[in-house]
């Protein structure tokens, strides 16, 4: 990549309906200490006043770039297209429910510079909800849990949301970390070296595809825990969701509805043999129990909704 003709960083933001928060997400992107970048957005066919905000912005500031897709291309596809279009020499995806200490960028991308050994730098994550926004939270495309497990849910989201350790070893030592410490999304928002990333693209979306893709970048180099800097992460996202929905938006048949990480349990000992799953066939147990207990829940969640549209 020729530094000269492209911004040292690529930050892509996917976005569906985000009209309560792009305000938000790209005041604290446009306010970053490092400002040698160009912000791609690609919108996923909203229907909502994003494209008119987007364009607004456009008009403010020549580092962005707005691209609207005819239609709803999927979560996947649209995260894979931003970083397809990157051509500098890191990259960053951004969520429009997020938004980012000013020094996040910098000081990330300031680790990735000091070792060329790390391939991802990330920074501490801190949730918020809906009522820092100030908005009624009935408006959140979310599952409504009864109250007598809502808290465990909220403690258990919280505590993958937040779990990005720096990972660093053999790849062995690597995976069985990763794996047992790092499980959430939370890594796919930090700064990574966009060669070696699009190296690691899929293209089937699967239930904890966002995990594969970083084993795939593991594989590549180490992950390092910025905690100076924080990302703060809207706790009533996609993952909040319910595990038959997020089934459904990776395209899951309906034994991969039942069985929600097979899939990935399946492309697990595809790419990195037997040998490896065995080694680590106590989380994979933990994970796909783990799996029949959320689907166990949404299934009681969605019998008790019925019951009670008759009420």
């Amino acid at each position: 990549m020729d530094s000269k003709l492209y911004p040292k960083l690529t930050i892509g933001m996917p976005v569906h309906n985000g009209e309560i928060f792009l305000h938000q997400c790209l005041d604290s992107i446009l306010k970053q200490t490092f400002s040698d970048f160009e912000l791609i957005i690609s919108d996923n066919a909203s229907t909502d006043s994003t494209r008119k905000i987007c364009e607004q912005y456009v008009t403010k500031d020549n580092r962005i770039k707005y691209f609207r897709q005819d239609v709803n291309i999927g979560i996947h596809r649209n995260f894979n297209f931003l970083l397809n279009q990157a051509k500098s020499e890191y990259f960053a995806w951004a969520a429009v429910d997020d938004y980012l200490s000013p020094d996040f960028m910098e000081k990330n991308l300031a680790i990735l510079e000091s070792n060329k050994n790390i391939v991802s730098s990330m920074g501490k994550i801190v949730p918020y909800d809906s009522n820092f926004l100030k908005i009624n939270s009935d408006i959140i495309e979310t599952t409504k849990y009864p109250k007598f497990i809502r808290n465990y849910v909220k403690q258990h989201r919280h505590k993958k949301m937040m779990d990005t350790s720096s990972v660093s070893g053999d790849f062995d030592k690597k995976f069985r970390l990763f794996l047992r410490k790092t499980k959430s999304l939370g890594r796919f928002y930090g700064v990574h070296r966009t060669s070696q990333l699009q190296e690691c693209i899929i293209e089937k979306p699967f239930i904890n595809v966002e995990v594969s893709v970083f084993l795939n970048l593991l594989n590549l180099g180490d992950f390092y825990e910025e905690q100076s800097t924080i990302l703060y992460s809207f706790d009533e996202g996609i993952s909040s969701r319910g595990i038959i929905n997020m089934a459904k938006y990776s395209g899951h048949n309906w034994f991969e509805i039942l069985f929600p990480f097979f899939p990935f349990t399946k492309w697990t000992i595809q790419n990195f043999g037997i040998l490896l799953f065995v080694k680590n066939l106590d989380i994979f147990l933990r994970m796909n129990i783990g799996g029949e207990f959320a689907l166990l829940i949404d299934f009681l969640i969605k019998i008790n909704n019925f019951f009670k549209s008759f009420h």
